[in-house]
């Protein structure tokens, strides 16, 4: 039985209708996710967009940090991993949209 759609948060971020093509394979594969956690295709998708680019921005940053600095030392890569090892748990920190109107 399908998990009831969580119930729609109020945001002041316009939405704009689009159309993509992506492998018939990955495209059940996000619907069955977007089943899982209760959520539209557009929803699964819109939050893996904005987990993706808060990525791309993370690893940007990064490399200028490493680029001005130097690499870190063994104390602190490790205290970077075990950051990272929390933050990117399923579920943790996840503030992004739950829903959208298309499906």
């Amino acid at each position: 039985m399908a998990k009831p759609r969580a119930a729609s948060k109020t945001f002041s971020m316009s939405l704009e209708r689009v159309t993509i093509t992506i492998p018939s394979e990955t495209l059940e594969a996000v619907r069955q996710a977007a089943e899982r956690d209760g959520l539209s295709v557009s929803a699964w998708l819109s939050r893996a967009a904005e987990k993706a680019a808060k990525i791309e921005a993370g690893l940007a940053a990064a490399e200028e940090v490493l680029t001005e600095l130097g690499p870190p030392t063994p104390e602190e890569q490790a205290w970077v991993d075990s950051v990272m090892d929390l933050v990117t748990r399923p579920g943790i920190m996840d503030t992004s949209a739950t829903d959208h109107d298309a499906a």
